[in-house]
């Protein structure tokens, strides 16, 4: 199975140079399958809208100094100026990278509308914003998510299953989107939990 649309190999290459930084490359290519598959629910949905901004979403925290960027998300995000810093840069690095593959000024306006507040708004503002808001926030349910999540806080994997049970779930916006987290959550805590059933 293909990772990537063939049509967007070209743009992932430039892509990743700045996404080299807090996993954001393994967490843009799971989060790229994952807006996959809640489009086969959204058959309406722009399914080149949603992919490209999914792709380039993350790439403005290549301009946030290194030593601040685990303090600029999270429960205690000591930097939200930062936070909303990386989404203006990933704006404009979407914008430089859009017009250098020829896309029209009409989807770049697209695609940078949803990179502009995937993580300082709560509400969605097109279908394809929550698609991409969902598909970024259940990349944390994965093994790869939950385990790196657990090394940025340094807390235990029950802590983290907690935390996206309790904090994470309630801010998703699609059903498909609630499903799929409660499907990986299932299967995490089963894992964590099956040992000690199983010796009972």
């Amino acid at each position: 199975m293909e990772i990537l649309q063939e049509n967007h190999i070209a743009i992932w290459e430039e892509a990743k140079e700045f996404l080299t930084i807090r996993d954001n490359d393994v967490h843009t290519l799971h989060s790229y399958q994952l807006v996959k598959l809640l489009l086969d629910w959204h058959a309406e949905a722009d399914r080149e809208v949603c992919l490209l901004a999914m792709m380039l979403h993350d790439t403005g925290w290549s301009r946030i100094p290194e030593d601040k960027i685990l303090k600029a998300f999270g429960p205690n995000n000591q930097y939200p100026e930062l936070t909303r810093a990386h989404e203006v840069y990933g704006m404009e690095i979407a914008l430089g990278l859009l017009e250098k593959h020829g896309y029209s000024k009409e989807f770049i306006a697209q695609v940078t509308a949803i990179i502009d507040g995937h993580d300082t708004t709560a509400e969605a503002r097109s279908l394809e914003d929550s698609l991409v808001k969902d598909a970024d926030k259940l990349w944390r349910y994965t093994p790869h998510g939950v385990a790196t999540i657990g090394k940025w806080f340094e807390i235990e994997k029950a802590e983290v299953l907690d935390i996206l049970d309790g904090h994470v779930l309630p801010k998703l916006l699609t059903k498909e989107g609630k499903w799929l987290a409660k499907s990986f959550l299932e299967v995490s805590y089963t894992e964590l939990n099956a040992g000690t059933l199983i010796k009972q």
